[in-house]
């Protein structure tokens, strides 16, 4: 499982970056013909609103993957560990029951509802740009499902101690 979750994590690295790179260039480039050419590309707005939905949330899912997603600690930094433990594991059930019932069913829902849709500039199916909302869900169901798996193994070795 961690050569998968690692394989994944990578994966992620490489695309969310190139998205990064290919956004920045893209906004490069509409900045040059809108203010010095005068002339400004018109697909240009669009493909940077569809990527930044793109970059958000499968960069939200790379860091459920790594636990660095914001966490209240006011609660959990003051208890001891098996009890910190069980805290962890009750807000990975919460990351697992949104990418679940939230992501992945709602953006099923919205994919298939908008599949016929076409964006103006890009002459895109919209149903693909909505299709980040269950691939990323199934990434959060993923990771949390590692993670609470980590945890339960992290809880086994502190009470073997």
């Amino acid at each position: 499982m961690k050569l998968l979750k690692k394989a994944v994590d990578r994966f992620l690295e490489l695309v969310v970056s190139l998205l990064f790179l290919v956004m920045v260039g893209v906004t490069t480039w509409q900045v040059i013909t809108r203010y010095i050419l005068h002339n400004p590309s018109s697909i240009t707005e669009e493909f940077v609103k569809f990527s930044l939905i793109w970059l958000s949330l499968l960069s939200a899912a790379y860091v459920v993957g790594k636990n660095g997603h914001i966490s209240i600690t006011l609660l959990s930094s003051r208890l001891v560990e098996n009890k910190r433990i069980i805290v962890d594991i009750l807000i990975q059930i919460s990351f697992l029951a949104f990418g679940s019932i939230v992501m992945m069913y709602g953006g099923i829902k919205t994919v298939l509802m908008t599949v016929d849709q076409i964006s103006p500039a890009l002459h895109l199916s919209m149903g693909l740009i909505y299709l980040s909302l269950p691939i990323s869900g199934g990434l959060f169901i993923f990771y949390s499902i590692l993670n609470i798996l980590d945890l339960i193994e992290s809880k086994k070795i502190t009470s073997e101690s």
